[in-house]
Order: structure tokens, then C-alpha cells, then sequence
């Protein structure tokens, strides 16, 4: 009997009318927080069409900018205006924009995430959808279970779960920063100690926003080590987007290596087949179909 794994992404989702692009949580955002939306504009997303790529974006953010706009309260010490309440003001002014990017943000994102409407019925189920199958979720919505009436017990949420109101809702970069790369490196004995303060600010602001994925398969270590038996494995609107590859690198390892691979695409097979091959699914194996016909 064959075993089945579906690794369901966030197409998944749209497929089903779930209004769940990162542009549709930047609509949330701007209409619940205006202050922490313009700043998220301002240092992360500065085109709007960066919403769809948020998580590489905090990997991105424009620290120049940060501390350009900081420097306005860097008074000097022999400023004839000097006062000794505004020593802190540089570091407060950082520290303002960190925390709306890496708590706040995120904060709202793990809300939107749980106010999401799933619809009572779906207009065009996928088939090949199998509630005996396991599942590896990269969604945090309860879409299989509500929909496909699969058991909680068969879906692992691998980055949080909406229907959890303790869990945590996981989001972020996967840039492993060395230490040359931090903005702490540039601190010496004649570095002003505000500046120094700036510094480790956003040093652990990119630190705050880093996605714990080695963390994350560690705790998962038993999901992954009992997929062995599984040999057809169900790709369904996931990206195979870089950030996710350690992921598809620990199932590869799991699976039977002669396991059949079966992957949706949205409109373009070829950027589908090359993101596929890239990520280690082996092309001898893989089948492209769009989600409608799986």
C-alpha cells in the first residue's frame, strides 16, 4: 500500500479563496496600524510589490536608513543646546523602528493569521487530497481539517497553527549573519557609546527576525525521521522558495529515494521545474501539474 505525504504551501490556500498573500496582511496592517505600516514601508518593504516576498525582506531591511534618520538625534556633546535628557534619544529613535519590525509586526501578522475566513465549502476541492495521507503544512490555517475533514493528528503545522492561540506563529529570513556582517563589528574603544547602543540594536533586530529552522526541525525530529515509509509525496502551492529548502532537504532524506514527486504550479511550469530541481527533488521522479488538475 502506498504511502502519501502532501507538503501544502500557501497557493493551497488560494486555491481555495482564502485571502492570504502577504499583500492582503499588508492591507490588514495598514487599516489596524498606520505608525507600524509606514514604518514597514519605510525600512522593509518599500515597493509595494515587495509585500510578496515579506520574510526575505526582513532579511533586507535598510539599516543605512535607520541610522540616517537617528542621526537627527545625535545632538553633540559641546551643542550649545546640549542636555543631558536627550543623551538617549538616538538609541530611543532605533529602537522605536526595531521594535515595530521584529515584535510588533509580527505581533499583528500571528493576529491577521487567526482571523483568517475559511470558506464552509469549497467550490473546487482538490482530488488527489487524501485525509489518511500526512501532511507537512506550511500554512498556518486549518484548511485540511475544516475542508478535507483531515485529523489534527495527521498535519504537522510546521510554522505555528491559527487554531493554537499559544503557539507561536513563526516568520522570518533565513540570512545566518557571521559576525563580519554585524553592525556591532564596527564599534572600537573612540566609538560614541549612543552610535554603540545603535548598533546592538540592529544587530538584534536582524537576529529577532531570523527563522529558528534549524530549531524548528530539531523539535520536528520525529515527524521527519517516521516519513520513511512514504513513497508518493504531493507538492501543493508551495514556492519551493529557498527559505523552505532545509526542510525539503530533511524529507529527501526521509522518503524512499524511489518515491514519486508530484508538484503544482501556478502559470509557469518552467520556473516550476527549475525551483524543483533546484531544491533537490529529483526530475526523473517529478510530475508538474497545475493544483485544478491534481
Amino acid at each position: 500500500m502506498k504511502r502519501k505525504l502532501f507538503i501544502i504551501g500557501n497557493g493551497f490556500d488560494l486555491h481555495h479563496q482564502i485571502e492570504s498573500r502577504y499583500s492582503d496582511f499588508a492591507s490588514y496592517l495598514e487599516r489596524i496600524d498606520r505608525h507600524t505600516f509606514r514604518i514597514a514601508e519605510e525600512y522593509v518593504v518599500p515597493d509595494k510589490d515587495l509585500w510578496s516576498i515579506l520574510e526575505e525582506r526582513l532579511a533586507e531591511v535598510d539599516v543605512d536608513q535607520i541610522e540616517d534618520y537617528a542621526e537627527n538625534f545625535l545632538a553633540s556633546y559641546g551643542a550649545e543646546d546640549w542636555s543631558e535628557s536627550g543623551h538617549h534619544d538616538y538609541e530611543y529613535e532605533i529602537g522605536q523602528i526595531c521594535d515595530a519590525i521584529s515584535t510588533t509586526l509580527r505581533k499583528h501578522f500571528a493576529d491577521w493569521v487567526r482571523q483568517l475566513e475559511i470558506p464552509a465549502h469549497a467550490a473546487a476541492l482538490v482530488r488527489c487530497v487524501d485525509p489518511n495521507a500526512t501532511f507537512l503544512n506550511f500554512n498556518y490555517t486549518p484548511t485540511l481539517q475544516r475542508l478535507y475533514d483531515v485529523p489534527n493528528d495527521h498535519v504537522l503545522h510546521i510554522h505555528g497553527s491559527a487554531m493554537d492561540t499559544t503557539a507561536e506563529i513563526v516568520l522570518g529570513h533565513a540570512w545566518i549573519r557571521q559576525a563580519s556582517e554585524q553592525r556591532s563589528r564596527f564599534t572600537d574603544e573612540d566609538t560614541d557609546v549612543r552610535v554603540a547602543g545603535g548598533f546592538q540594536l540592529i544587530d538584534d533586530l536582524l537576529k529577532a527576525t531570523y527563522k529558528p529552522t534549524k530549531e524548528v526541525l530539531e523539535r520536528n525530529k520525529g515527524f521527519f525521521d517516521d516519513l520513511s515509509g512514504v513513497t508518493e509525496v504531493f507538492v501543493l502551492g508551495h514556492s519551493l522558495a529557498h527559505v523552505d529548502e532545509p526542510y525539503f532537504s530533511m524529507v529527501l532524506d526521509r522518503v524512499d529515494s524511489k518515491a514519486n514527486w508530484s508538484v503544482s504550479y501556478y502559470n509557469d511550469e518552467v520556473a516550476a521545474w527549475s525551483a524543483a530541481e533546484s531544491i533537490g527533488i529529483p526530475t526523473a521522479r517529478l510530475k508538474l501539474t497545475q493544483i485544478g488538475d491534481l
